[in-house]
Parts: C-alpha cells; structure tokens; sequence
C-alpha cells in the first residue's frame, strides 16, 4: 500500500485527536517516560529503577507501590481520573512516581526491618520514649508487657498498627525531601495528589456515623495534616480524637522534617503511647474473645484499618538502607505552605473543583486562606505539557504505524495467495512474517553495531550525489518567478518570470532494489549471518537516503515457506531499521518460492531500474524433494522469466557452494571471498546502477 509523507502526517494529526487518557497512559511511550524521570534521579545512586503501569479502576485498587526495583503504578486510579485535563492527570501520575522514588531514595528499609524485628522479641527500638505523668507511664507499661509476650495476639496487632504508623509518617517525611530536593514537576504532582486526597476525606462526624475506628479517625488526622497543613472539620467537631491530635500535632511536625531515622522511630514510639486508649481499645474487642480465630481477627483489624485509613498508598518494600546524600535537609513547614498555595492557584482554574472544605488553621496569630502570589513566575520547568505532547504524538505514530503494517501484511499476503509458484512448489505455503512491535533490545542493538556502517553509507552518499550533481546540468527549468540565474532572452517577459535554475536529475528517483536474505541454519556459521544482517543495515540506509524504493526479505522454510519481511517498497515505518536485527540463521530454505515471490513483487514497481539482489551460502534445500538439480533448474527458470521483465539480479555468494551458485545464477554471480566487504559491495553495485 502507498502512501505519500504528507498521507501520513495526515493520518498521524489525525490519531492525536482519537487518544484516550487510558491509551496513552498505559502506552509504553509513557512508562519509559516515567522510567527515564525515575532513572534520572535514582541512576547518580546506582539504583536503576523501571516504572510499570496498569489500569484498574475498582475503588479499593492499589494507587502505587515499589518494592524498591521496580515501580507500579495504577494510571486508573481513583485519585489521578478526579483531574479533568490530561494535563494534570499527567501531573497527577507524575507525582505518584515521584512518591515512589522518594521511598528508594530515602527510606531506610534495613532500619525499618530492625524496628520491627525488635518490637516481634518484645524490645522497644531505638529506646524507650520517657513521660513524666502516671497516664502515658501507665500506657507505656502496657505496651511492654504485650510486647514481652511474644508472637501472641496482641503484640501481632500492636506491630501491625505500628506498620500504619510508620508509613504515615514515612510518607510524610519522604514526599517533604521530593519537594525540597526536587521542586519542580515532581513536587507538583505530589502536591496537587495530596490536595485532592484531603479533599475527598469525609469530616470526622462524617466517620464517626460510620463506624471507623476512633484511631483511624485521629491517623486520618495526620494523613491530611501532613499533605494540606490542613484538616477537613467542616462540621466543627470537637472532643478528645481533635484533642489528641493537638497534642501529637508538635510531635509530626518534627518527625516528617527529621533527617535522622533513629528519631523518626521514636517518634512512633512516642505517638502510640500517647494514642494508646484507642489503640487498646481495638485490641481488646478484637481478642477478649477466645473463640475467634486468632488469625483471622488480626487479618480483619488490617483491613478494616487498610479501607479505613486515607493514605492511599501501600507499604513500600525493600531491603536496601536510604541514600547519603551530603546536602542536608532543609524543608521547613512555610515552605510547604506556600508550595500548596501556588498548586491550589492551577487547581482553583478547574472546571470541576471539589467543593472547598472548612479546615482548621494552625499557624499561631496568622490568618489562613489562599492569596495570589501576582509575584510567582513558574516552577523552572517549562516542558510537562510539551513532553506529553509529545508522547501523544509518539503514540500516534505507533498507532498509526500499526494500523500501516496491519494493512502490508494483508497485502503481502494477498500477494502470496495470489501468485503461481510453479509445479515444482505445487501445495507450498507461504507465511509472512512481520514483527509489529519493535521492542528496546532490538533498538538497543541496532544503536550499538550500526553507527559504523551508517558512516560508510553516508560517504558513499556525499560522494555519489556530487557526482550527479557535476555531470547533470543538461535539464534546465525556465520561467520563475525567483531566483539566483537570470535569463537575458526573458527579461522582457511582461509577467517578470525571467529566472532559471538548473534541475538535477533524480536517477535514483526511477530504481527500486530488492534484497532477499538466505536465513537457512547453515548461515549461523562463520558470522555469515552476521555479515548478511550488517548488509541489509547499509542497504536499508543508503536506499531510503537516496529515496529509493526498497524492499528487504528473508527466507526459510520450516514447515512452510516462511518469509520475513522486514521493509518493503511502501513501508514509511522508521522502525524498519530495528527490524532487520531479527535477521537469523533458522531452518531450511526453499529459495525459488521466495525468489519467486519478491521478484513478482520487484516486477510490479513503477520504476523503470529494478535491481534483485541476493545472499545466498549455497544450494537450495527444502523439503519435499527441493534440492539438486531440480531446485537448479527452478532458480535458473525463475531469473530467465524475470530477466525477460526487465529485472537485474545480483546473487552473493558467501559460502563454501560457490560454483553451484555461479552455475545458477551466471553472469549474475557476485563472489564474495571476505565477507566484511559485503555490506559496502552490495551498495556499491545499487551506486554502480544509478550512475549507469
């Protein structure tokens, strides 16, 4: 199928317009564009992370987690499709990722297993905190006599709510080093989550109606101070969960900007004792009564504490302690605020706002709200929207690119079914083969072998079209409106059209060439197909420079007749490039039903030059009797009939059956005794061609 460049920037424009959100979130273009931000911050560390993405949109479904490798996010989550533009569910994802890194960089995950650890052998890590008054005394006591009785009930589900504890106030103190290390697009998609997770927080009447545990209403509490400043009490609650949130409000204050691990932990230490009348109140009503099962009692507790809980996020796992960095860590509390306000002023622009909340204010003798900062010129990045911009455009390519090689293949295969390939491969069937999505390896590889044989192309290239552009002057275009020449005899034209220029020939405008690869088993040996694939790459190159139709094929035959199509006459897919690292020894190889098919194929181009090349290491040998003088007299048949049809062949011989090639092929052999010289030879002999 042809189709003109300016087609396909058509079609492409087009497919910009008809991309989901779901589509081009869960497109590869935008998780390698998670990954490289990812890698960005991580690779300094030597922590090279990969970011995976997938769709689900079921209320309780995980947002993001990592397990300190790789990074998953959900793209369907129930937070990021709250954002009406794709801009800012782009954002949105953006700043999931930026959560998730935040824990590789800067959690310690050995510290955390060793807090645990000691609390399951009924220690207290790193030390025990101390109270000067009889309640919170008391309260610490208890817990060390539940935690001296090891691995039972209670002190499973004390370890468990510590877990809650920690994560939130883990969260907290990772996402405040993303935002002062990283304030760009990371701490903006992090603010702009942690906005919209307070906004749809119910009130703590709200919760207390449904009957959420007293100590998830108060950890509910410090999940929104943590992300807002700001807690939801729109229906002016009080009583003692706010009490106690005021108490232990100094205390998360500290813990979220502490750099030193060790205080952090004491700080949960701290806050269970303190929060110790609730959270013994969900232990002895879930064990006071001994004919439950003990197991599954603990199993509710987490996850009525996992729907209950607004953090949103999962438990991050790792065994790796957190980066040293040399900068300290300077986030301070004012910062943040005024870091939320700026990201409030792009959320107050949405169409469909959630309804503003009543909040309570903490700064001492300060008025709180939200003011303009006219002052305020951007956050030093000004590319987000233009990279997602570009990943649109990327995936429409893809798609479109898709859709393109979809409708090759049927066409390729149209043309096999169609085709007569004679008595001798009567009932043969012909698969074609087209591999749709190039995956990195490929890319990777091509990057690493090809930037030497581009060169030689390149120069080949520089050197043939100075020599067209040196004895071509004989075509000149006459009658313009502009330009460099003047015609003298024009100058009285009454339409002021007296320019000239001289028109180059476009000879290799008028050739297509074809390349037909051997990829029987024999041709693994002696780098054979090595050299034949580093061909196909300098072929690829130099004809589609020179704007030459080309087409390149590879054979084998296994139980049928199987043809690898890895460019062809019409393809205007980049990726083809990538493609011809597929290029492999496999099977056996019946060479006339492939030479027939893309000879057909050549005959059926516009162009008046038509150039077949082959590589080839030696007779055919298919099955069914396809070898000897049978397969001979097929080949030499085949070349004579498309001789006649005006097709030039070229058959390199690369292996040890030279003369039987020769013999096949006759004037058309190419000999090829050092095979690094095939890639330039090949190409020389389409040079040879055009200047002829």
């Amino acid at each position: 199928m042809r189709i003109s460049h300016k087609e396909l920037k058509r079609k492409i424009n087009q497919e910009t317009l008809n991309i989901s959100d779901k589509q081009l979130f869960m497109s590869h273009a935008f998780s390698s564009y998670l990954t490289d931000m990812a890698e960005t911050v991580t690779g300094r560390y030597k922590r090279k992370i990969k970011v995976h993405v997938f769709y689900d949109e079921a209320e309780n479904a995980k947002i993001a987690y990592t397990d300190n490798n790789d990074i998953f996010i959900n793209v369907g989550n129930i937070i990021t499709k709250t954002f009406p533009t794709r801009q800012l569910k782009a954002d949105s994802l953006i700043g999931m990722n930026a959560h998730e890194i935040g824990h590789i960089l800067f959690t310690d995950f050995l510290l955390a297993e060793n807090y645990y650890s000691e609390m399951s052998n009924g220690r207290i890590y790193p030390f025990e905190p101390t109270f000067t008054d009889t309640k919170h005394i008391d309260a610490l006591n208890e817990i060390k006599d539940i935690l001296s009785k090891r691995n039972t009930p209670k002190s499973k589900g004390l370890i468990m709510i510590a877990h809650q504890l920690f994560n939130v106030i883990e969260d907290g103190y990772i996402e405040a080093r993303m935002c002062d290390a990283f304030p760009g697009k990371y701490g903006n998609g992090i603010i702009l989550n942690n906005i919209r997770m307070s906004e749809i927080v119910p009130s703590i009447s709200e919760q207390i109606a449904k009957g959420v545990y007293p100590f998830s209403i108060f950890m509910n509490l410090l999940i929104q101070y943590h992300r807002s400043g700001d807690i939801n009490n729109r229906d002016n609650y009080t009583g003692e969960i706010l009490d106690l949130f005021y108490e232990v409000l100094p205390i998360l204050d500290d813990a979220i900007y502490e750099d030193d691990s060790k205080k952090r932990y004491n700080a949960i230490n701290v806050i269970i004792v303190m929060a110790w009348e609730y959270i013994k109140d969900i232990l002895d009503k879930a064990f006071n009564n001994s004919s439950q099962d003990k197991d599954e009692v603990l199993s509710k507790i987490k996850k009525d504490l996992d729907e209950q809980l607004s953090s949103c996020a999962s438990e991050p796992k790792g065994t790796t302690k957190s980066i040293k960095d040399k900068s300290s860590f300077k986030a301070k509390k004012e910062n943040a605020k005024e870091e939320r306000n700026r990201v409030q002023e792009v959320l107050s622009e949405e169409t469909t706002r959630l309804e503003v909340l009543k909040t309570e204010e903490f700064s001492d003798n300060k008025t709180g709200g939200i003011e303009w900062n006219k002052s305020y010129s951007g956050s030093g990045y000004n590319n987000a929207s233009s990279d997602i911009q570009r990943i649109i455009k990327n995936l429409a390519e893809e798609n479109v690119q898709y859709e393109l090689n979809n409708s090759l293949i049927e066409e390729l295969e149209e043309e096999a079914n169609k085709i007569n390939l004679g008595d001798v491969h009567e009932g043969v069937h012909i698969v074609i083969n087209r591999i749709k999505n190039v995956e990195d390896c490929m890319i990777e590889e091509y990057k690493m072998i090809a930037p030497p044989l581009i060169a030689i192309s390149k120069q080949m290239q520089k050197r043939l079209k100075r020599i067209l552009k040196d004895t071509s002057f004989s075509e000149k275009q006459t009658g313009l409106l502009m330009g460099r020449r003047i015609e003298p005899r024009l100058l009285t034209d009454k339409d002021c059209k007296f320019f000239s220029k001289n028109k180059l020939p476009n000879m290799a405008k008028d050739l297509s060439v074809a390349l037909l690869i051997d990829e029987s088993g024999s041709m693994s040996g002696k780098d054979r197909a090595t050299y034949a694939r580093a061909s196909a790459i300098m072929v690829y190159d130099f004809c589609k420079s020179m704007d030459i139709p080309v087409s390149i094929i590879g054979h084998t035959e296994e139980h049928y007749v199987e043809l690898y199509a890895y460019t062809d006459f019409s393809s205007k897919d980049d990726k083809d490039r990538f493609r011809l690292m597929d290029i492999s020894a496999r099977g056996s190889n019946r060479d006339g039903a492939a030479l027939r098919y893309i000879a057909e194929r050549l005959s059926k181009q516009p162009e008046k030059s038509k150039l077949l090349m082959l590589i080839s290491d030696g007779q055919p040998a298919g099955s069914y009797g396809y070898y000897g003088t049978v397969a001979e007299a097929d080949l030499r048949e085949i070349v004579k009939e498309y001789k006649n049809k005006g097709i030039m062949f070229v058959a390199a011989a690369i292996g040890d059956d030279k003369e039987n090639i020769e013999r096949i092929y006759g004037d058309a052999f190419l000999d090829i005794t050092d095979l690094s010289k095939l890639p330039f030879l090949l190409v020389k002999r389409i040079e040879k061609e055009i200047r002829s």
